[in-house]
C-alpha cells in the first residue's frame, strides 16, 4: 500500500471541458459588463459637463454681485462659454474667463426630448426668453440686451447619445440655477 502523500490522483489539473466552460463564462460576463461600463462612463461625462456649466454660470452670477458690474454670458457653439465684464460708465468690455465642455459634450438639444419642467420655451440648445446677449447684473438677476429680466435653459449632451442629456435652467429674477438630468422618459432634478 502506498503512502497517502505519494499517491497520484487521477484528477490533477483541469479537463478541457472545464476550461472551455470557464472561458465561456468569462466571455459572457465581459459581453454584459462592457456595454454597461460604456454607458456609465458616458453618463458620468454628461454629469461632469453639467457640473462644469452650472458651476461656471454660478461663479458668473457671484462675480457680478461681488464686483457690482454686469457680467455678460456668451455661448459659443458647440461647447464654449465666455464671461465678459461690462465696465461703467465707458461700456468697455473685458473678457474675464472662458470655459469649454470636455468629453465631446456640446450645447445640443436631443430631438424628441421635451423642455425641462421649468419650461422656459424655445427649441434650441441655448434658450432665453429675451434677446441675446444675456448678463447677470450687480443684484444677481439675469437680463437680456434690452435690460428686461429673462429666463433661460442651456441643454448639454453628446450628439446622438440621448442618455447623456443634461440641462441648466436660469431664473431671471433671482439668477438662481437648477440642474436637470434626462431620466429616460422625463427630466429629473439634481
Amino acid at each position: 500500500m502506498l503512502h497517502p502523500l505519494t499517491r497520484r490522483s487521477h484528477q490533477d489539473g483541469f479537463t478541457l471541458v472545464e476550461m472551455v466552460i470557464v472561458g465561456a463564462l468569462v466571455i459572457v460576463g465581459a459581453a454584459v459588463a462592457i456595454p454597461v461600463t460604456l454607458q456609465m462612463v458616458a453618463s458620468a461625462k454628461g454629469d461632469s459637463a453639467l457640473v462644469m456649466t452650472s458651476t461656471f454660470l454660478e461663479s458668473a452670477r457671484n462675480r457680478a454681485v461681488s464686483e457690482r458690474r454686469n457680467i455678460e454670458l456668451t455661448f459659443v457653439a458647440p461647447n464654449r462659454i465666455q464671461l465678459v465684464r461690462i465696465e461703467v460708465p465707458s461700456n468697455a468690455r473685458t473678457t474675464l474667463a472662458e470655459m469649454m465642455l470636455e468629453g465631446n459634450e456640446e450645447f445640443v438639444r436631443i430631438d424628441g426630448h421635451p423642455d425641462t419642467p421649468d419650461a422656459f420655451g424655445g427649441i434650441g440648445a441655448i434658450n432665453f426668453s429675451g434677446a441675446a446677449p444675456v448678463m447677470f447684473t450687480s443684484d444677481g438677476s439675469l437680463i437680456d440686451s434690452a435690460g428686461d429680466v429673462t429666463n433661460g435653459t442651456v441643454f448639454i449632451a453628446r450628439p446622438g447619445a440621448p442618455d447623456t442629456a443634461r440641462a441648466v435652467t436660469l431664473s431671471g429674477v433671482t439668477g438662481m440655477l437648477r440642474s436637470w438630468r434626462w431620466g429616460g422618459s422625463t427630466w429629473l432634478p439634481l
